[in-house]
């Protein structure tokens, strides 16, 4: 029986073992349809213990059935190994036997594979289709599928989403507001018209909301906060009005239910983030735009495109990290080689001597940079960089050495370890796919300007958020393709070719004023953008590796540590680009933590000293800068700012009880706590400072969502609003005490 044209918008397993397959037509009709699904876990060990296991195990009634199969272990065999494969009648049963068999082979006789995979990833990968996939469903009964599309599409073609913004509102709003709050309203919203749910009893707004999802009938459901508040908090209160039966919010008749799993915090990159637990709809798509750093950075577009990529439902996508992204990735390619997936992935470190391991560590390449004023600078960019070196060197895991490959002429610069000259890695082969597409979604935003251009903008950027974290993820000891030796031969590639690209721009005149990684700033009095690209056409040709132009500055400073006026901080700078808006990074108006107020005073000082063209106009706009910071120290002193431009935002590092000493942080942390807001490790922290020096440590700081009444430590945001001054202004000598006194009204005649 021929089944319905259109998009694949969703799938999920079922309590039944199904798979619930989730179709937008073509015609805007939705289609829900069930497979049978069981899942499977394979594990590896010695012939004798596998039979053991086999027979021990086939009699569990948490079994469906056990049989032997052929199956790469790990990306770098050559030959199949014997595995035995476990079908399980239930998914629910999955972890404990898992821990079972590893405890029967007391944790060392058996590995186990496959165990944390994704059902709806296992079974995109066995149907061989995707997420937002066109296709035609030729045989409905049987669930047999044409696809019409390509996961390497650059121009793909996607449903006419019905896009639905919610807002959940309590009576008692503010910071003590929690889920015993009865609803005040519920906000609809779609092309810029908005339905209130505000009339009745609390029972009726809630079924008015079931009646409206079903009546308007959404494909996507956008929250602010959602995961957090709006889902769980009608939860509850559907619960305590006894209408939890009737909370229909999917395309499926079955009640909403929650969360399955609690939220958690976790570390990336020394920092501390807080996750909250998914609240995931049947038939829908619910999207947090707080929950979702992919949406936030880029869009619906590029979250449909790490969809596609990386074969993984779009709701899971919308709550991944890119690490996890990245992890999917690698699963899909080797689940494609017919290679199973590590659970408790156990990768020792090789040995190492101890000049061996500084040998190693020593990390990206870098030239302080020179201190203060440059003018005519350049700088020049690697593109994807260690992507590019991953691919051309063939570093993976498996490939650094191998046991194919005893005698290799591949060696990593420095380090000396040997590269496999025989199979291609499971981390290239990743990467090449997402370089080349990439690539060309670059090439069709160089032509004419198109309507099109933000939507291959916002799916390039996805993809190079995949190639910015690869490099980490080889090092990171939870990967399941990782190994620090990787990690270590990809830097050593870096600084070898960072090294000869300086040598070679010394060699044409050019000064370097700045190197970090991937990137050069370079000085030279006629410095222009022919001369530029001339230099970057002979790194390219000798050294192998595509390299452009990043920008070519009319003058650039790089300020010294706030700390020490001799010391520099890497990748902390402001310019004039030629013919373009001031540029910055790593000051304080670029980091997440620095109130509105000092925010917006750096950039209006940015603004004035972008009006000079050379050091002589640069040093003449430096006083009318001050004029800037004078003014905003004025607005503090009268008190004519809100109190929304002082907040701080900090990011908790651990839990609120696990800190000693009274950080401002925690001070308002346990303000929060007391007023009913339970926080964990990585949730922001936003709060002002009313006196850093009271006696009463509580008295510091108030949370923004518990002040009332305009009090804050003037003397405090001044000093903020000083040192970002300071920042700036420090190669000139413009230090704190200086500037603190033009802010006072000390003159600037009598400062000269």
């Amino acid at each position: 029986m021929s089944g319905p044209a259109g998009w694949l918008l969703d799938l999920y397993p079922t309590e039944k073992n199904e798979m619930t397959i989730c179709v937008k037509g073509e015609g805007g009709d939705f289609y829900l349809l069930k497979e049978e699904y069981q899942p499977q876990v394979f594990v590896n060990g010695s012939p004798a213990d596998l039979d053991r296991l086999s027979s021990k195990i086939g009699e569990d009634g948490r079994v469906e059935s056990v049989e032997f199969e052929k199956r790469f272990v790990s990306p770098g065999d050559s030959e199949r190994s014997r595995v035995l494969k476990i079908i399980f009648k239930s998914r629910e049963n999955i972890l404990d036997l898992s821990y079972q068999i590893l405890d029967m082979g007391n944790y060392r006789d058996y590995s186990l594979y496959n165990v944390d995979v994704s059902p709806a990833q296992k079974f995109l990968h066995d149907r061989e289709i995707f997420p937002l996939a066109k296709m035609k469903i030729s045989d409905i009964l049987n669930l047999d599928f044409d696809l019409t599309d390509s996961s390497s599409s650059v121009d793909y073609e996607l449903p006419p989403f019905s896009i639905l913004k919610m807002k959940v509102i309590p009576e008692k709003t503010g910071a003590s507001s929690n889920f015993n709050a009865p609803i005040d309203r519920i906000v609809l919203s779609s092309g810029g018209e908005e339905e209130l749910i505000e009339e009745g009893v609390e029972p009726d707004k809630i079924l008015k909301l079931v009646e409206r999802l079903k009546r308007r009938d959404p494909d996507i459901i956008m929250t602010d906060g959602g995961d957090s508040w709006d889902f769980p908090y009608l939860f509850e209160r559907a619960r305590a009005n006894k209408v939890s039966d009737k909370l229909i919010l999917g395309r499926e008749s079955k009640p909403f239910e929650g969360a399955d799993k609690e939220g958690f915090s976790y570390s990336s990159y020394g920092q501390t983030y807080y996750r909250s637990s998914p609240h995931l709809l049947r038939g829908r798509i619910h999207i947090d735009t707080q929950n979702s750093f992919i949406y936030d950075k880029c869009g619906l577009e590029g979250l449909v495109e790490l969809a596609r990529t990386t074969r993984t439902p779009l709701q899971e996508t919308a709550r991944s990290s890119i690490g996890s992204v990245m992890t999917n990735l690698q699963i899909f390619r080797a689940q494609e080689k017919d290679i199973l997936i590590p659970w408790k992935k156990n990768e020792p470190e090789d040995f190492k001597t101890g000049e061996k391991l500084l040998e190693a560590d020593k990390g990206g390449f870098i030239y302080e940079p020179e201190l203060g004023f440059h003018e005519n600078v350049g700088e020049v960019d690697f593109s994807s960089f260690y992507p590019t070196l991953m691919m051309k060197y063939n570093i993976s895991p498996e490939t650094i050495s191998c046991d194919c490959c005893p005698n290799s002429d591949k060696r990593v610069p420095e380090l000396d370890y040997r590269i496999c000259e025989k199979q291609e890695g499971i981390i290239p082969q990743v990467l090449e796919p997402i370089l080349e597409k990439r690539s060309v979604y670059k090439q069709l935003m160089d032509g004419e300007s198109s309507e099109k251009d933000p939507v291959y903008e916002s799916r390039q950027s996805a993809l190079k958020w995949i190639l910015v974290t690869c490099f980490g993820y080889l090092g990171y000891k939870n990967s399941k393709f990782g190994k620090i030796e990787a990690h270590e031969a990809v830097t050593a590639y870096a600084r070898e070719k960072l090294r000869k690209a300086s040598r070679i721009a010394e060699g044409k005149g050019f000064d370097i004023v700045h190197g970090i990684v991937d990137s050069l700033w370079v000085n030279k009095s006629d410095i222009d953008r022919e001369k530029l690209e001339e230099l970057c056409e002979e790194i390219e040709d000798r050294i192998g590796m595509q390299i452009g132009v990043e920008e070519e500055y009319s003058w650039i400073v790089f300020p010294p540590s706030t700390e020490s006026p001799h010391l520099s901080v890497m990748n902390r700078y402001y310019g004039l680009p030629k013919g373009g808006d001031m540029v910055a990074k790593g000051i304080a108006a670029k980091r997440s933590d620095t109130p509105e107020l000092v925010v917006e005073a750096q950039e209006k000082m940015l603004e004035k000293l972008a009006r000079a063209d050379d050091r002589e106009e640069f040093l003449k706009m430096i006083p009318k800068s001050l004029k800037v910071i004078k003014r905003f120290g004025r607005k503090v002193r009268e008190g004519s700012v809100d109190l929304e431009e002082l907040v701080v935002s900090k990011k908790l590092s651990k839990d609120p009880d696990s800190y000693d000493g009274n950080v401002r942080t925690v001070l308002a942390a346990d303000q929060l706590e007391e007023a009913g807001v339970e926080l964990r490790a990585g949730q922001q922290v936003k709060y002002v400072v009313t006196d850093t020096d009271a006696k009463y440590p509580r008295n510091r700081v108030k949370p923004i969502q518990l002040a009332g009444e305009k009090v804050y430590d003037e003397d405090w945001y001044i000093d903020r609003l000083v040192k970002s001054a300071e920042e700036l202004l420090n190669p000139f000598s413009y230090d704190r005490d200086r500037i603190k006194r033009i802010v006072e009204g000390v003159s600037q005649r009598r400062l000269d």
